[in-house]
């Protein structure tokens, strides 16, 4: 079973897409709600979770920023320890997110043999305040990750450019984020058979030339989507 696109829009963006097929949007903060913007995003009926990016400790309080969602992933850096991932995993509808170089601290050690939460949201970047993006996760982190999942965990990946190299740790997360609506909504549309017919998908790039998923639309910059439709 293929995983389902959250779409993330940025708080206060005037203009929210039109999402029939998508039943999940995600949305990230920096700093405090507003409280407009969160209930015009509850009236379109879908399940909302919001990404918070936490500086430091100073930053708005997690129980109060939960309120205003379904759910609430906490993004944490390398510059948080395990006793604010402890803090973290106390309440019921966060949801733990590691940057690469946060996650980097744990896999030298199986997930099974640590604390770890049921629920992982990666973001593949290294510090979150610059943003660089790696071209493309090391083997050592995709092997951890899909331990991880063997393990019984749920990972929720944020796909940015080419940077999650591997078709299959896709195909096995549970959500897949994105920055682009439209796309996460295509997509959905697509796995959910909201497309008439049948779809294929040809790829022109070396991750899935082999899968010919769907998922492959958020991978390559070359995909060609065809719908097949019966005349009787």
């Amino acid at each position: 079973m293929l995983p389902e696109a959250v779409p993330i829009i940025n708080q206060g963006a005037g203009y929210l897409p039109r999402l029939v097929f998508t039943s999940k949007l995600a949305i990230e903060l920096d700093g405090e709600v507003d409280q407009r913007f969160a209930r015009k995003i509850k009236s379109l009926g879908k399940e909302v979770i919001g990404i918070v990016r936490t500086r430091d400790r100073t930053s708005p309080g997690i129980p109060r920023i939960s309120d205003n969602f379904d759910r609430v992933v906490i993004m944490m850096n390398s510059r948080f320890g395990v006793l604010w991932l402890k803090y973290v995993m106390e309440f019921s509808n966060t949801i733990v997110g590691l940057t690469l170089d946060a996650l980097m601290k744990f896999v030298d050690v199986k997930p099974h043999l640590l604390d770890l939460p049921s629920e992982l949201f990666i973001d593949p970047i290294i510090n979150d305040e610059a943003q660089v993006v790696p071209k493309e996760l090391p083997k050592p982190v995709i092997n951890w990750l899909l331990d991880y999942i063997e393990s019984g965990g749920d990972l929720y990946v944020l796909i940015r450019d080419r940077s999650i190299s591997s078709i299959d740790l896709l195909m096995r997360s549970r959500l897949v984020f994105t920055y682009d609506a439209k796309l996460a909504e295509m997509y959905n549309s697509i796995v959910k058979g909201g497309l008439n017919g049948e779809v294929s998908i040809s790829s022109n790039c070396d991750l899935c030339t082999s899968s010919q998923s769907p998922l492959c639309m958020f991978l390559c910059p070359n995909v060609d989507i065809i719908r097949e439709l019966r005349v009787d």
